[in-house]
C-alpha cells in the first residue's frame, strides 16, 4: 500500500489522537441526539 517511512511512535500517536477524536465525537454526537430528544417533548 505505502512504505512507512515513519516509526512505529508516530503510528501509535495517530492511532491514540484517532481513537480521542472518535470518542469525541461519539459524546458529541450522543449530547446532540439527547437535546434533539429534549426539543420533541416541548
Amino acid at each position: 500500500m505505502f512504505q512507512q517511512f515513519i516509526g512505529d511512535g508516530a503510528s501509535l500517536f495517530i492511532t491514540i489522537v484517532a481513537v480521542l477524536i472518535g470518542f469525541a465525537t461519539a459524546l458529541g454526537y450522543l449530547d446532540f441526539m439527547k437535546t434533539k430528544k429534549e426539543d420533541k417533548k416541548d
